[in-house]
């Protein structure tokens, strides 16, 4: 984006927009149909940035942190592993997580909420554990594991749990799928998708675009990254590339985990800090832009190198940041190198690895993510394996446990102005719907105007930023009025541009639609 604007030039906007070159005609490719879906300001899909200026794009992390889950069960005694998942099931949000016990036995275990903060284990009586079954343990081996609602599924399959079996056996290892009505009785089926053990979590969701499946997982290539592969059915076992030759990082006498069979979608980049590597992915479709695939992938800060010679712990040790990435298509990512959530201080415990979970739920104009936080790095879990009395030391200390972490809806990114003031044009477009709504906050010397445009850049009668209500709030969805009201019926399915002139603001998204 430009420099800023001076206070005399905001003062002269209205002049000066009507004195933009004019394009007098658009191709019709070049019109974007948008219909009534939200938009975005993620990236310039929609953004005519030679007709922008002064404002800054910002990722932005979340509002608030806090812990939601302490390992406090005995199945719990050795923290919570780094992968979860949340479903909202008709407002009941359902959380999956693994956990280690005092002998660092893996337990796979729902915990169950109806407002996202305050959360409960409910006694599913599913498993039996040190002589009890009044615990909230599921009774399926699927530590590395994601539980999506599949909304193409019969109701007995609702639920999909996506997981990995170790099996000494290499016909039998692999990924597996399980489904339930209800998140606690899973029927898990015996035919394994995938011969390989990605060694990470698995996200899946039903991408109504492409009317398939998709699925994300680990592979090596040639380090930890993120693979992508697409399926009409779940069930079925899902295509890969046979002829590239297997990947053994655990011997040859083990299953192979991927590298190349599927298609690498996300990987280190020459702008990404040495040894840096993708452990997750925490992909998602944002259920209220169907066209927005979000990530939120742990980067793995590997400690290698002459930096970190003196701090490994049993050769493959570092930290996680959670990183934030966007697409359009699933395929095709941008990632911010800037941590969405970086290693730190958070209630109390310096978090070394924090690991975001797959999902999200909204409650009011506010998003839920979980995360997995722990105190220590990646190297640790493996030396208590050896070192007994190490691991009796960290069973004494705060293990971290899942927090919680609120962002605003749309929140994620926003196009920022200050008090010089800035201007956001968009593209060219064409909308369905009487009204428009924007996701917007400004500062109490703030504001917004909005006008709608010609493709020549020139106000339309009635609509131009002087007919526009300033805008001075902080709202999710502010219909935005002009001198003659909101009705935009006579201007539905015409070419038309969007012009946001902003001071002290920031503006998160806009959405035509029906009024009411």
């Amino acid at each position: 984006m430009n420099s800023p604007l001076t206070r005399r030039q905001f003062l002269q906007t209205a002049v000066a927009a009507t004195t933009l070159p004019a394009v007098g005609w658009a191709a019709e490719s070049e019109i974007s149909s948008i219909g009534s879906e939200r938009q975005l300001f993620l990236d310039d899909l929609l953004v005519d940035t030679g007709r922008s200026h002064g404002v800054t794009r910002r990722l932005n992390s979340p509002t608030a942190i806090e812990r939601v889950l302490k390992p406090e069960q005995p199945s719990e005694a050795l923290g919570f592993i780094f992968y979860c998942s949340v479903v909202d099931d008709n407002g009941t949000a359902k959380l999956f997580h693994g956990s280690y016990d005092a002998e660092k036995k893996k337990h796979f275990a729902l915990a169950t909420s109806e407002d996202g903060i305050h959360w409960e284990r409910p006694h599913l009586g599913l498993k039996e554990y040190q002589g009890s079954r009044e615990n909230n343990l599921l009774p399926v081996e699927a530590v590395e594991a994601s539980v999506f609602l599949d909304p193409r599924a019969p109701a007995e399959k609702r639920y999909r749990l996506l997981y990995s079996r170790y099996w000494p056996d290499p016909q039998k290892a692999g990924v597996y799928v399980a489904s339930s009505s209800d998140g606690v009785h899973w029927s898990e089926s015996e035919t394994r998708m995938l011969p390989f053990v990605p060694d990470s979590q698995h996200c899946g969701l039903w991408d109504e675009a492409l009317q398939k499946y998709v699925i994300y997982t680990r592979c090596w290539n040639p380090v930890r990254a993120v693979a992508r592969v697409a399926v009409k059915d779940l069930e079925t076992p899902w295509p890969y590339d046979a002829s590239v030759p297997p990947h053994h990082i655990w011997g040859k006498a083990k299953v192979p985990t991927l590298s190349r069979e599927l298609a690498t979608v996300m990987a280190r980049g020459d702008d990404d800090p040495p040894g840096v590597q993708l452990y997750t992915s925490a992909a998602v479709k944002y259920p209220f832009a169907p066209h927005v695939y979000l990530a939120f992938p742990a980067a793995y800060q590997t400690f290698k190198g002459p930096d970190w010679q003196d701090r490994a712990l049993n050769g493959n040790d570092g930290t996680f940041d959670v990183l934030f990435a966007a697409s359009r298509d699933g395929v095709n990512w941008h990632r911010w190198r800037t941590p969405y959530i970086p290693a730190g201080f958070y209630d109390g415990l310096d978090l070394r690895l924090v690991s975001m979970g797959q999902g999200l739920i909204r409650r009011g104009r506010e998003l839920h993510q979980y995360f997995v936080g722990w105190p220590h790095t990646h190297g640790r879990p493996v030396v208590w394996d050896r070192d007994l009395k190490d691991r009796a030391a960290w069973l004494k200390k705060d293990l971290g446990g899942i927090y919680r972490a609120t962002q605003r809806v749309d929140g994620f990114v926003s196009l920022d102005a200050g008090y010089p003031g800035g201007v956001v044009t968009t593209k060219p477009l064409r909308f369905t719907g009487d009204e428009l709504w924007v996701n917007l906050s400004t500062a109490g010397a703030g504001g917004v105007r909005v006008a709608l445009l010609d493709l020549e850049g020139t106000p339309l009668p009635g609509f131009g930023r002087e007919d526009c209500a300033w805008i001075n709030a902080d709202e999710i969805d502010h219909r935005v009025e002009w001198k003659s009201g909101s009705d935009l019926s006579r201007l539905a399915g015409q070419p038309v541009r969007v012009e946001f002139t902003m001071r002290n603001a920031r503006l998160f998204a806009f959405e035509f639609g029906e009024a009411g």
